[in-house]
């Protein structure tokens, strides 16, 4: 039975696409389960079929007011002790084989998105962590992790919904053709703790909507990049240029017009994360484009 909650420490996942890759992803439609008596978000395996018939459910539907984000549901991960041993609260969008101690199955998904992003609140047993994890698998399955990434919590409490965003990490070029979702109250088998418990709401994969090929002129650029109080963007032919930052979202957070060799963006006032600029000429057209990390 230990190896069933340990079962984070083998899980093995993927990504998915906007609506087809990430289903449910508001957590808002859930399934019930008379006996023994429990809830599952649609489209999301979890541990409470194994675990309920012993009285214990780690992935549980969140109702009230100040535990959802946006509309009824979200879904609420505690890591529970199960006759002495922890079990991290899980829920994927693959499947838990409980006999095999691993995840497998995925959902279709042939993209290549810039990021993930969501929001979650979450409370910290003993600076344990919770975590929202990516992966992008090829045709080789599990060996052939073509994109990953994690988003983990603070190993301090945060008591009220914060937005999260993070980059996808691409290991090869190799064709993305499946996804997995997973989200966890603890940080793996090792370190977990029981109380620990995850919130998580509306979370998302995200493609740049800009994205296009970066131009040939060299002598435009931006940076530094990760920046932290501003970016620099040197125009050496002090072209009338006007500057976009996009959040993971698509929403423009900044617009500067550049008519100077070189023009000081101010970043301090947005949060940490990854972010997308597009700059135009006095045509409209677009002349480069590309990605800046805020750091904090």
């Amino acid at each position: 039975m230990k190896k069933l909650y340990a079962v984070i420490s083998m899980i093995s996942i993927s990504v998915a696409a906007f609506a087809q890759a990430t289903p449910n992803a508001g957590f808002e439609t859930w399934t019930h389960n008379s006996f023994p008596s429990y809830d599952t978000p649609n489209s999301w395996d979890n541990l409470n079929p194994s675990t309920g018939s012993l009285g214990v459910f780690t992935c549980l539907k969140a109702t009230a007011a100040a535990d959802i984000h946006s509309g009824a549901a979200a879904v609420k991960l505690i890591t529970k002790s199960v006759f002495g041993q922890t079990a991290n609260g899980i829920v994927t969008t693959g499947t838990i084989n409980t006999t095999t101690q691993t995840i497998g199955g995925g959902i279709p998904y042939t993209g290549r998105p810039d990021s993930i992003a969501g929001f979650y609140k979450y409370t910290s047993v003993s600076g344990d962590n919770g975590f929202v994890e990516l992966q992008l698998l090829g045709a080789g399955g599990d060996t052939d992790t073509v994109g990953y990434v994690r988003f983990v919590t603070p190993s301090s409490s945060v008591g009220t919904y914060s937005r999260f965003s993070k980059a996808v990490v691409y290991r090869n070029s190799n064709p993305v053709v499946k996804s997995i979702w997973i989200l966890s109250s603890s940080k793996d088998a090792v370190t977990h703790f029981v109380g620990s418990t995850l919130f998580a709401d509306d979370i998302s994969i995200v493609t740049n909507p800009t994205a296009i090929n970066e131009p040939s002129k060299a002598e435009l650029s931006v940076g530094p990049n990760p920046a932290v109080n501003f970016i620099q963007v040197k125009n050496p032919d002090a072209k009338k240029l006007v500057v976009k930052m996009y959040d993971v979202t698509g929403r423009v957070v900044i617009e500067q017009q550049v008519e100077s060799v070189s023009a000081i963006i101010e970043t301090t006032a947005l949060p940490q994360g990854l972010y997308m600029y597009a700059i135009s000429d006095e045509s409209k057209k677009l002349v480069k484009t590309g990605k800046i990390i805020i750091q904090k």
